[in-house]
């Protein structure tokens, strides 16, 4: 079973910390995590904590002029309700099949941009202005991401194939295994993992059908 958008948003709700970053004169839109919870559901903790690339089009309901710009610590951020996307629709689908209640998304980048070629000249940007607030896997914000850590089940790794990112991958790859095993379906390059959503339907299907299953295994073994 492959629900809507619609469906998926009947059975759950999201929410997310958003903000702007300025670095020198260029102010770029962000966000930090992710809650998608079940309607209807006491929150009895976070079942998984998924480990993206990057921020997709999930903005806030309120809109771009809701988001403020960063003045402080990235971790007291408040959620605010967000629109989802389809990675996170897809993210959803797999808490119906492991009956999940609660999961949150971090990034191994909190810059918000639309296509990889964005990605890249984004991350170059910040290297070039050594600006590193731009992700959780910084020294300054570890403190955060342990705390995403400790408060999940299990976590996922789901930042994609490109080759360009393994720098960033291993940072984070290297970092999460000193708290905790990580899930994911390996590529064939370490430490890269396949995207929840590679928008043909069928493979969207194949991850749901993977990622179920190892999941499920892993539980078995316990």
């Amino acid at each position: 079973m492959f629900q809507s958008g619609k469906e998926l948003e009947n059975l759950f709700y999201t929410e997310a910390a958003f903000y702007k970053l300025q670095t020198y004169e260029k102010i770029q839109i962000c966000r930090s995590l992710v809650a998608i919870s079940r309607v209807g559901a006491e929150s009895e903790g976070v079942d998984a904590l998924f480990v993206l690339l990057n921020p997709g089009k999930c903005l806030p309901l309120a809109g771009e002029d809701s988001i403020p710009l960063l003045s402080g610590e990235v971790a007291e951020l408040p959620l605010m309700p967000a629109t989802p996307d389809n990675t996170l629709y897809q993210l959803m689908r797999l808490m119906e099949r492991m009956n999940w209640n609660s999961v949150q998304v971090i990034n191994l980048t909190d810059l918000r941009t639309g296509k990889f070629d964005e990605y890249k000249e984004s991350q170059r940007f910040m290297k070039q202005y050594g600006d590193s607030r731009h992700t959780i896997f910084s020294m300054d914000r570890y403190v955060e991401l342990l705390d995403c850590v400790e408060q999940a089940d299990t976590v996922i790794a789901g930042w994609g194939t490109e080759a360009s990112i393994i720098p960033a991958a291993e940072n984070a790859y290297t970092i999460l295994m000193e708290l905790e095993d990580i899930k994911g379906l390996s590529y064939k390059t370490h430490p890269l993992y396949y995207h929840p959503f590679p928008w043909l339907q069928n493979k969207c299907i194949k991850w749901l059908d993977d990622m179920e299953a190892q999941l499920k295994r892993t539980a078995e073994v316990v």
